[in-house]
């Protein structure tokens, strides 16, 4: 719990740095599928976006899940993503469907009772689309769509065997405000 109210409250100081109607600020939930699972997980977490061009927006995402694996041992994910989102009829309009590229830190750890703590950190590359909708000037749903590689060793591959490689992806539902 002490690691989301720090998420958020990063999230809240980096909103208080921009110019009125910049930024977007806002909470999200979503379910992952990694590859190697046998099921997904659900996550919560939060974003801060801010405009580069008019219809480019740099945004900072990142979720939590916690969960108990086994009765002795705890998982914890955090998926820490920045994104490139390109708006593709401009932010003015009721729905504002988007494509949506970048980088991301996914750091896991076990934690066994009574043995050592197991990190691990891993980088990938994600690519996906979804829209948001305006529900006033200042607040809206959106829902998005990210699939995510984490090998990213892709020498002697041609184009459509480095993109089947796609091993993890997030859907995710969120509710924001415009700064």
């Amino acid at each position: 719990m002490r690691r989301i109210a720090m998420m958020c409250a990063g999230l809240m100081v980096a909103a208080s740095t921009v110019q009125a109607g910049m930024a977007d600020v806002g909470v999200r939930g979503g379910y992952m599928r990694m590859s190697e699972a046998d099921d997904g997980a659900f996550l919560g977490g939060g974003f801060f976006r801010t405009d580069w061009r008019e219809v480019v927006f740099i945004d900072a995402s990142v979720y939590y899940h916690s969960e108990e694996v086994a009765r002795n041992a705890d998982l914890e994910l955090i998926p820490i993503q920045l994104s490139a989102m390109l708006f593709l009829l401009g932010r003015d309009n009721l729905v504002n469907p988007f494509v949506l590229g970048g980088g991301g830190l996914y750091w896991n750890r076990t934690t066994v009772t009574g043995e050592e703590t197991e990190s691990e950190f891993d980088f990938g590359w994600h690519l996906g689309f979804g829209g948001d909708y305006n529900l006033s000037d200042r607040m809206f749903v959106e829902a998005d769509f990210r699939y995510i590689w984490l090998d990213t060793n892709t020498d002697n591959e041609t184009i459509g065997s480095a993109l089947s490689n796609f091993n993890h992806w997030i859907a995710g539902v969120g509710f924001g405000f415009r700064l």
